[in-house]
């Protein structure tokens, strides 16, 4: 079944916290980047464990917060959910849309 864009954008943000944890800067932690987006250490926790329909506060707040442009992140996260319909079409997963014939009167 094909992700939701939800679905694809907390799969970036997750790819995104991994990669950047994985760097090992002590500075980058839940607690401080938390603070940065104006949320609790336990909300970020969550919404990072869950594939929960983020808002565009979230994603803006999560970008700022970590100094990534929030279009580059919107824009990884439009290039995953075309790449992700893309192969469910080629599965044979997915039919395309029917072309839409104009009416004439």
């Amino acid at each position: 079944m094909c992700k939701t864009y939800a679905e694809v954008a907390m799969e970036v943000i997750r790819e995104d916290w991994e990669f950047r944890k994985s760097q090992h800067n002590p500075s980058f932690n839940q607690e401080k980047i938390a603070s940065l987006m104006g949320i609790s250490r336990s909300q970020l926790a969550k919404a990072l464990g869950e594939n929960k329909n983020p808002t565009i506060s979230f994603l803006c707040g999560y970008a700022t917060a970590v100094g990534r442009p929030i279009d580059e992140l919107l824009h990884t996260i439009g290039l995953r959910a075309v790449e992700e319909q893309r192969m469910m079409l080629n599965s044979g997963q997915m039919m395309p849309r029917a072309k839409m014939n104009p009416v004439s009167i």
